[in-house]
């Protein structure tokens, strides 16, 4: 997906599906030479039926050249993890 927009008209079309707490932990930033922020983290969803999923988000974090000195990020990459680190191919990604 890219931009807002289109971030949102696919969180709508979840509708019921979404889930009901979205939280970011485990925050790990480090800033590259061309003064961009690198950021890792955690992506924790629970749904109203209690399943529970998990994401890791590498981000590109950059200046918001519109904002009071406040940043955006650039670029999202989402790692699905659906299965536990060292379960198969489907469980390795960045963290």
């Amino acid at each position: 997906m890219h931009g807002p927009a289109r971030i949102r008209e696919a969180g709508q079309a979840l509708g019921d599906r979404n889930p009901v707490a979205h939280h970011v932990t485990n925050i790990v930033l480090t800033e590259r030479p061309d003064g961009s922020v690198h950021a890792l983290s955690k992506g924790l969803g629970v749904h109203a039926d209690g399943r529970c999923g998990t994401v890791t988000y590498e981000d590109v974090v950059v200046r918001d050249a519109e904002g009071p000195g406040g940043w955006r990020i650039g670029r999202r990459t989402v790692h699905a993890r659906p299965a536990p680190l060292g379960a198969g191919e489907g469980g390795r990604g960045p963290m």
